[in-house]
């Protein structure tokens, strides 16, 4: 339901400013696309982040036709892949693994009110697990599986110990930014 207010939402704002500043340059419609409609799909993603492909894509969907819009092009033949890759623009599902990561990386140096000083680090150390590691919750039902600290979990133990040691979050940021595909340092 969260995902389709969104998704419906977003299209409706789409479509006023297609309406609305069509003629202005693709610069102009990039800026509107990031300033006016972006911040609706990722508002609070952290919490709500989607697992099922249904609905991940039904975000993705307004972000290729903002892709289109951006760049005029309408044609079927055209690679909406391409034009996000021209444009520069990170998948949603990547921002939002970012954004996860971030306020997880904040509520481990006290930064948000996240619980996760309370997760459990590996039992032993081993060449496979750090101390800035934790151990993956395990959980028979997707709705938890999927849900902020199981997955985020997965996610953290999967980055690269260099960028886990950032010292700040504006650095931290920046390395998952630079570095989004970097297999993690594991055995």
């Amino acid at each position: 339901m969260q995902v389709h207010n969104i998704s419906a939402k977003t299209t409706r704002v789409l479509n006023f400013v297609r309406r609305n500043i069509y003629h202005c340059t693709p610069k102009v419609n990039a800026l509107a696309y990031t300033s006016l409609i972006r911040p609706h799909l990722e508002y609070a993603s952290a919490a709500w982040d989607p697992y099922t492909a249904r609905d991940s894509h039904q975000l993705d969907i307004v972000q290729r036709r903002a892709a289109r819009f951006v760049k005029r092009d309408y044609r079927q033949i055209t690679s909406v892949s391409e034009l996000s890759s021209h444009l520069a623009w990170q998948s949603l599902e990547e921002r939002r693994k970012n954004s996860r990561l971030s306020l997880f990386y904040k509520g481990l140096h006290g930064l948000a009110a996240v619980p996760v000083r309370e997760l459990q680090h590996p039992t032993r150390c081993t060449r496979c697990s750090g101390t800035d590691t934790f151990t993956v919750m395990s959980s028979h039902v997707d709705a938890y599986k999927f849900s902020f600290l199981p997955m985020t979990v997965t996610d953290w133990n999967a980055l690269p110990a260099f960028t886990r040691a950032k010292r700040s979050t504006g650095s931290f940021k920046k390395a998952l930014h630079k570095f989004p595909d970097t297999p993690a340092d594991r055995c």
